[in-house]
């Protein structure tokens, strides 16, 4: 019986090698399949698959943000790989070469393509995958390149074309697999765009098609992180509780623990203690020695929740002790103090250093890094401010001392910052292991630390401070090269370890450094006249720019009151008083204090009747009625001009008068007087036209035309000496005559796209250019926007991005930056006006001066 079984199966591989060598027949295209499949495709999979598990492992997750959905290749990892990404495609290149007729081809090429994709070579692997896509007639390869080929476009930051791929399947039938990583994909482009719901709604159609235990806990485990970010804390905890019954990887177990805390509902004391022992228990479990950091970080938002800021810092200040490997969450633990001293507690000067700390240890590619840097930036420029006030305000008190008085507090400042040097350098001599004080060069814990302003070599006070230190520790050493060789310490009493109790020093150089410190200290405290208005100058300008970062930046309006109160106090004849009652009586406005607003219109209107200050009060949109006026005024000044040319002087002046009396707040009055004048010259003595130039000069002594006055002054002079025999003709034109430019509708010429900010504050200006270049770097990389500032109007900044090709790509762009996506999405204050339009038409816009016109014409010609 077993012979004749070996015979019936050499039988049929001798038909099967017979039938191979007919391709077109069944027994043929048999053998090509199970040949091109388990000799080549089978063995490329497996290679493909063992790599995506080597990255898979290597990645690290920061489990303090939501998990990516794909997590991003390590490419330090990749190039370790590389290898057995050339064995993927070698293998998978054996069916095509040995058997192209076999229905395992396309799968090769994709295998190829996504070799070729974590190579980096995106060109190939999009050649590769669109060649599956275009001549596949198996539509689940055809649907596996298109996933792939979407994912390529989100790597290269190209969403449009992601989007576009994503809509190719909303008619498609699809297999599983390639279902479930169609909707993770989505998920993930989703997430790069901060659409919170869409992922969710992708995540949870993928969920059920994820088979494989590790996998379809991951993804639970990030859908309840998604959960519990859109405030649905019962749905999380579900989720959360769920990927610890897949029995999961330890960390991710961990972390799933530590969710369910988070979530729990807090009822009652009760619960709250419960979760605290939860917690405790974690971190006393030895397996879980190196998550200590991450557990008292998570007791510390426990009583944040609470309310608990004093408790929820201590536990804050334990985890970063804790932390010593793991800077990420040393940086997070950083970044929680620094919020809670922001944002609950109002101490900026604590705050600006926390954040500082965990700017230097947070990967700049993480999510929101530009806001906290931003913010560190306006605390920076707080703290500043703070500074320059207290040192200022200290040595004017100084400079009212007589000198005997100054030197000896200036002698007593020297003397305790020796002693604190002197137990600073014995602590640190007698210290045997470095301890956490070491973080509080970016981390003061009792206060903000001291500034410097000079380069060290340029501060004689840092360099004599210095030269105390090594005297104190080495003693009067003469510099030369190798003194620890044996011939220089030849004699000398052998070094011990042990105990510092006492060190010698050079008392004279002690002494010589002191004076010199002495001299440094007293030469900066104002005594003369100059020095103290210089100092209150300093002082003054600090006042305002405090008052304003109160207002604008920190939001905290009664702060900003006060400091801008202190300013007038101070300096009631500030330069910046109309600006100061005008933010006065705008903070009273917000607070529902009438009277107080009241009082500071009437202050505004009675010391600056002429500023624009004042009249915004009454008419809030005075800055764009009186643009709209002043293109009035220019009108009646070219048609008074041009009537002078003509030698129609009474009717020049009459225009001039009507000018004067329709718009008396235009920019032309100096114009205006000087053609004035010239008509003078032209129809009066030639005393009546030297009195016009003479009044002209005084008053308006900014004029751009001072030169030409004081020209024809000259001349006049000269002519009344005898110098010349004829009295000069006065035939200068002042401004050549220019026909009325107008607004041109040209689709096709490139674009630019345009936000009008409103508003004196320069560091909202750059947060808000910070803002569109991380947004255009983010999600238009290959347009190459750039963002200008470009003036206005005083209180008025064009942030002008260019280049758009045409209008139709202007006016998407401006589409898609009014999502939730935004740079202005988040930014609070007023809101802001956006356009499109060509440089030309901005060039006339700047000419003009007058948004609302544009916006006009632009509704008018363009929609």
């Amino acid at each position: 019986m077993t012979l004749k079984l070996t015979r019936f199966l050499l039988l049929f591989l001798l038909l099967g090698v017979a039938a191979g060598c007919s391709s077109d027949k069944p027994l043929g295209r048999l053998y090509r399949n199970i040949n091109a499949r388990f000799n080549g495709y089978f063995l490329a999979l497996q290679k493909m698959e063992a790599v995506e598990a080597k990255l898979a492992a290597a990645h690290v997750n920061d489990y303090n943000r939501i998990l990516d959905i794909l997590p991003p290749a390590d490419t330090t990892i990749l190039k370790t790989l590389a290898p057995d990404l050339d064995e993927v495609i070698k293998r998978a290149s054996f069916p095509i070469a040995r058997h192209p007729k076999s229905r395992w081809i396309d799968d090769c090429y994709v295998l190829i393509g996504k070799a070729r994709f974590y190579q980096g070579e995106d060109a190939e692997a999009l050649k590769t995958f669109r060649f599956v896509q275009t001549t596949s007639p198996d539509r689940h390869a055809r649907h596996e390149a298109l996933i792939w080929m979407m994912r390529l476009a989100m790597r290269q930051k190209d969403y449009d074309q992601a989007f576009s791929i994503s809509e190719q399947f909303r008619k498609e039938r699809m297999n599983e697999n390639n279902g479930r990583e169609l909707l993770l994909t989505r998920a993930q482009l989703a997430s790069i765009q901060n659409n919170l719901p869409q992922v969710i709604e992708n995540m949870e159609l993928a969920i059920p098609l994820a088979h494989k235990r590790d996998q379809e806990a991951r993804l639970r485990f990030i859908l309840g992180q998604l959960y519990q970010a859109t405030a649905q804390d019962a749905k999380a905890y579900e989720q959360f509780a769920k990927v610890l019954k897949k029995r999961p990887p330890y960390e991710l177990g961990f972390y799933a623990n530590l969710g369910l805390a988070q979530v729990t509902e807090l009822k009652d004391n009760s619960d709250q203690d419960k979760v605290k022992n939860f917690l405790r228990k974690l971190a006393d479990d030895q397996k879980n020695k190196e998550y200590t950091d991450k557990i008292y970080y998570d007791l510390a938002k426990l009583e944040l929740r609470q309310k608990q800021y004093p408790d929820a810092l201590k536990l804050l200040q334990q985890s970063t002790a804790a932390s010593t490997t793991n800077k990420v969450q040393k940086a997070y633990s950083y970044l929680l103090a620094g919020q809670i001293y922001y944002e609950n507690l109002q101490q900026y000067g604590l705050a600006q250093a926390y954040y500082d700390s965990t700017l230097q240890l947070l990967p700049p590619t993480t999510m929101g890094y530009e806001e906290l840097s931003d913010r560190k930036t306006v605390l920076t420029a707080f703290t500043q401010q703070l500074e320059i006030i207290r040192s200022n305000d200290s040595l004017l008190a100084l400079g009212q001392l007589n000198a005997t008085e100054r030197a000896q507090r200036v002698a007593e400042q020297i003397t305790r910052e020796r002693d604190q040097e002197a137990a600073a350098s014995l602590a640190a001599a007698n210290a045997t292991t470095p301890g956490p004080t070491q973080q509080t060069a970016t981390l003061p814990i009792g206060g903000a630390g001291t500034q410097g302003s000079t380069w060290y070599f340029d501060n004689p006070v840092a360099r004599g401070s210095a030269r105390n230190d090594f005297l104190r520790t080495w003693g009067d050493r003469p510099l030369q090269d190798n003194w620890r060789r044996i011939t220089a310490i030849s004699g000398a009493t052998p070094i011990t370890a042990g105990i510092t109790t006492g060190i010698a020093v050079d008392s004279a150089a002690l002494a010589a450094a002191a004076a010199q410190k002495q001299e440094t200290y007293l030469a900066a405290i104002p005594v003369t006249a100059e020095q103290r208005q210089a100092a209150d100058k300093r002082v003054e300008e600090a006042l305002f720019t405090l008052g304003n970062i109160y207002q604008q930046r920190l939001r905290e309006p009664e702060k900003a009151a006060q400091t801008f109160q202190k300013l007038l106090e101070r300096y009631p004849a500030s330069n910046h008083g109309a600006e100061v009652y005008y933010s006065l009586y705008v903070i009273a406005q917000g607070q529902q204090q009438p009277d107080k607003a009241a009082g500071y219109a009437k202050t505004l209107k009675d010391r600056f009747p002429n500023s624009k200050y004042s009249k915004l009060i009454d008419q809030p949109d005075f800055l764009r009625t009186y643009s709209a006026e002043n293109l009035a005024a220019h009108a009646l000044y070219d048609s008074a001009y041009a009537l002078y040319e003509k030698e129609k002087y009474p009717q020049s002046l009459a225009v001039l008068a009507s000018l004067s009396q329709k718009y008396p707040q235009n920019d032309v009055q100096d114009q205006s007087a000087f053609l004035q004048a010239l008509v003078a010259g032209r129809t009066q003595p030639a005393a009546t036209f030297r009195a016009a130039m003479e009044q002209f000069i005084i008053k308006y002594p900014e004029s751009a035309l001072q030169a030409k006055a004081r020209d024809f002054m000259n001349l006049y002079l000269r002519y009344e000496t005898g110098e010349l025999a004829k009295a000069p003709v006065v035939n200068t034109p002042v401004v050549p005559k220019e026909e009325a430019p107008t607004y041109k509708t040209e689709r096709s010429l490139p674009h630019s796209f345009v936000i009008v900010h409103t508003g004196v504050d320069t560091t909202a200006v750059r947060q808000l250019m910070k803002a569109y270049d991380t947004y255009n770097s983010r999600f238009h990389p290959k347009k190459q926007l750039q963002v200008e500032p470009v003036p206005f109007s005083d209180s008025t900044t064009l942030l002008v991005i260019r280049t758009l090709p045409d209008f139709k790509a202007a006016q998407q762009y401006s589409k898609l930056q009014a999502t939730r996506n935004s740079p202005l999405a988040n930014l609070k204050g007023s809101k802001f006006a956006t356009f499109v339009i060509t440089e030309e038409n901005l060039a006339l816009l700047r000419e003009l001066g007058n948004i609302a016109e544009y916006v006009a014409f632009f509704e008018k010609n363009y929609q």
